[in-house]
């Protein structure tokens, strides 16, 4: 067993066959009332509970993971870094060009 599922999901005693999963449109997960309802999320994102294990190592294998991975917009930050230098650089000389003509 895959050990992501594992630490994810938890012990189980289920071989999952997760091609057959993936290839029927139609499959339904059934609820099972001694699994814990988790929460997964996927890289963009999106979030799902899971209320099985064989839906959780399902989710797992797929890349869904248990806690949501924060992507850090490293081109927001230098886009407000570089507006908030820019706006300083402008205030600070109309003020400069004032006070020699006081």
């Amino acid at each position: 067993m895959d050990k992501k599922i594992t630490l994810i999901c938890g012990e189980s005693d289920l071989i999952p066959d997760f091609e057959s999963i993936g290839n029927n449109p139609n499959f339904v997960f059934e609820s099972d009332p001694q699994f814990d309802t988790l929460v997964l999320y996927n890289p963009d994102g999106a979030v799902i509970n899971v209320n099985s294990w064989l839906e959780c190592a399902n989710y797992v294998n797929g890349g869904w993971e248990s806690k949501l991975v924060s992507l850090i917009n490293y081109e927001k930050y230098l886009f407000f870094g570089l507006a908030f230098v820019w706006v300083s650089y402008f205030i600070f000389g109309f003020f400069n060009r004032k006070s020699k003509y006081s």
